[in-house]
């Protein structure tokens, strides 16, 4: 109880303080509640008056010589009649009016000498089109074409307008020539036109929104979360206040999650802020007609959903803006640092606001910029899959604890708290680096965080397609699992002077302890089984999982059987160990209780296989076998362990007619559950091997807490 209500104490104190500065008022209220309508109504403003200012004036239109001149000029004088006469034609009290464009008399023609002096007019934008005819142009012959060519500058808008506004007066002028030729001919109305095409915008009300919107979401989440960060760290060293604080007799833990949790309250207000802020702006400005053209509203549910994932995004950068800010020895000083961040926040935030880019591939775990396509798909009205969602959060909130473990770890540390500037450079300078036994949570959780895209886009690049089987991808995860999954690990743990042993749990194990990692491994599928079977009840097998096994079986039938062992069984086996239960698993058994760190460890193992429809079955195994490390202190049981379970899978894939006539099933009903025998044996052996892990006493884990000497 003392802990939370310190933590709670903590949190009310810094949260009204940070509430009293005007700069965050301003930065979290004022700026969203002002900046919206101005930006709505001055940009809608400043495009309507740019467009008719644009109608009233005259455009300057290059050709070249005289002669082609004189016969542009007239076919635009040929032009302007002949919609004065439409015009008088039409009777002003039908329904059937027809509303014909302006007569084009605003053109300024100028002839240049040659094409060169023409287009480089066109660059420099001395003049707004240019114009080249083929030869002299001849409307009352049949068998004439005319070839018009426009020069135009895409990026000037004047040139743009000329461009529509000269090309609308060739169509028309085309129209007219092909009617008189057909009625020449005596050919039917519709002789030229075989196919009448028609199209329908299908846009929602928010689409426009959708395109500008996240991103500045996003930059506004992150603004609102920069002035707290600065204050509660650089402000308080600033103040000459943060040294006192860390000598106080509250834990340190107490007052970092507090800092955090203020920094992360201010950004989500702020992100609030600014939803609710354009939201009300546009449906009581009544901008919503304006960007559905024919009614709709802005869906507030939507907007809901938008804030509710913005959640993990604003931990993230609330804890990202913390560590930076904790090396500032100044306000000035933390401003400059924040800088840097921001502009890496808009490399992918940017990339995202392409319009061309999707949420899929690579971008689904691309932080930053997977957060900001999911809003602009939500806000685009865009269906989006349940998969995509949910692999957007589990990142986020993946890069966000791997953010929050290191901002406590730096701000924790004397050397950042008492020393100068150059402490973050000596802090990882080798030489002042104090010898380890195990890493800290910091360090576990930042190196999956930045492992689990770098694996999600090995699986993506080498996934196979349609017409082909999974033979390459099973051959580079062979390859790369061992130099992603255990050599950057030990080589870290060697750089930061980490004792490898421990790290890593390479211990001989009880006798016990071996004999329960076989039971577990071979009995873990029967439970596993049964828990498929009844997701498959439940929620059905998404297509994505059986075209996957399906290929999967085919690159197994397609191998040597020692091959499928080795990269189906023994290399994932001692790769994922090492990795989950070694190197992550014992930097959170440094800070976390027993059960928080393999909770963990075993979440982030689900995670890691990508598939939504395994994770289940894959976060239990990854408990069992954190639990059996854990109990035995030893990596050797769940290597045990996890081989003999995939090599069971890989049994029952290779002959799986024999398998399912051994256990009594149906070839074509490999969903149903097991045979009791199946069950009741299997069942037996899985409890009785989880049992055999546990232990009456459990003996202190001082090889988590324990610091090698620096002599050693």
């Amino acid at each position: 109880m003392s802990f939370h209500r310190s933590i709670r104490t903590i949190y009310g104190k810094e949260l009204v303080d940070i509430l009293r500065d005007r700069r965050t008022l301003i930065a979290m209220i004022v700026v969203p509640i002002v900046l919206y309508p101005l930006l709505m109504l001055g940009s809608i403003q400043a495009v309507s008056y740019q467009a008719e200012s644009m109608e009233d004036e005259p455009l300057v239109v290059g050709i070249l010589g005289e002669q082609q001149a004189v016969e542009l000029q007239l076919l635009i004088e040929r032009d302007t009649l002949a919609l004065r006469q439409e015009k008088e034609q039409l009777d002003p009290e039908s329904d059937e009016a027809i509303q014909f464009p302006s007569p084009l008399d605003h053109f300024q023609l100028r002839s240049f000498a040659s094409p060169e002096a023409l287009e480089t007019s066109i660059q420099n934008r001395m003049i707004n089109l240019g114009v080249v005819l083929s030869g002299e142009i001849r409307t009352d012959m049949p068998d004439r074409t005319n070839s018009v060519q426009l020069l135009y500058d895409f990026e000037d808008i004047r040139s743009m307008f000329a461009r529509n506004r000269l090309g609308e007066m060739l169509e028309r002028t085309a129209d007219r020539v092909r009617t008189a030729r057909k009625q020449h001919l005596g050919l039917p109305e519709a002789f030229d036109k075989p196919f009448e095409i028609t199209a329908k915008d299908l846009s929602t009300p928010s689409s426009i929104l959708g395109q500008i919107l996240p991103l500045i979401l996003i930059l506004m989440t992150i603004t609102g979360a920069i002035y707290p960060a600065i204050d509660l760290t650089a402000g308080e060293r600033e103040r000459g206040t943060l040294e006192s604080l860390m000598v106080s007799p509250v834990p340190v833990i107490d007052l970092i999650v507090g800092k955090f949790l203020v920094v992360t309250t201010v950004a989500i207000m702020g992100a609030a802020l600014n939803l609710a802020s354009v939201t009300a702006t546009v449906y009581f400005g009544g901008f919503d007609k304006m960007i559905a053209g024919t009614g709709g509203g802005i869906p507030i549910v939507t907007m809901v959903v938008i804030l509710l994932c913005l959640i993990p995004f604003a931990v993230l950068m609330s804890a990202i803006m913390i560590a930076v800010c904790s090396f500032a020895r100044t306000f000035k000083e933390a401003q400059n640092y924040v800088t840097p961040v921001i502009l890496a926040v808009l490399i992918p935030g940017g990339i995202a606001a392409l319009p061309a880019t999707r949420l899929e591939g690579i971008m689904l775990v691309m932080p930053v910029g997977n957060m900001v396509l999911l809003a602009k798909e939500f806000l685009l009205g865009a269906t989006v899959p349940a998969l995509h969602i949910v692999m957007v959060l589990i990142s986020t909130t993946l890069y966000a604890g791997a953010a929050v473990a290191l901002a406590a770890n730096i701000f924790g540390k004397e050397s950042v708290v008492f020393a100068d500037a150059g402490s973050f450079k000596a802090g990882l300078t080798r030489g002042l680096i104090k010898p380890s036994a195990r890493p800290t949570i910091s360090m576990g959780l930042l190196f999956v965080a930045v492992l689990f895209p770098v694996w999600f886009f090995v699986q993506a690049a080498f996934s196979p397609g349609p017409d082909e089987d999974a033979s390459g991808l099973l051959h580079a995860t062979g390859v790369l699992m061992p130099v992603l999954f255990v050599i950057l690990p030990v080589a870290m743990a060697a750089y930061w002077k980490i004792d490898i042993r421990n790290t890593f749990s390479l211990r001989v194990p009880p006798l016990r302890h071996l004999f329960a990692g076989i039971l577990v491994g071979v009995s873990a599928w029967v439970p596993a089984h049964e828990l498929n079977v009844l997701q498959q009840f439940l929620f059905g097998i998404p297509q994505n999982v059986i075209e996957s096994a399906e290929r999967m079986g085919e690159a197994l039938f397609a191998l040597p059987v020692a091959s499928v062992f080795l990269l189906i069984a023994l290399v994932p086996a001692l790769c994922e160990e090492l990795l989950f239960r070694g190197f992550l698993l014992s930097g959170l058994g440094s800070a976390a209780k027993k059960w928080t760190a393999i909770l963990v460890a075993g979440a982030v193992f689900g995670v890691f296989h990508f598939f939504l429809f395994k994770f289940p079955v894959t976060f239990v195994l990854g408990i069992l076998l954190g639990y059996l490390c854990w109990q035995s202190r030893s990596i050797l049981p769940g290597i045990i362990a996890h081989f003999l379970h995939n090599a069971i899978g890989a049994t029952s894939a290779l002959w799986q007619e024999e398998w399912l006539g051994w256990l009594g099933v149906q070839a074509d009903d490999e969903w149903a559950h097991l045979p009791l025998r199946v069950l009741v044996v299997g069942g037996v052996v899985f409890v009785g091997g989880v049992l055999m892990m546990s232990r009456r006493k459990e003996p202190a884990r001082e090889s988590y807490t324990t610091t090698i000497p620096d002599g050693s």
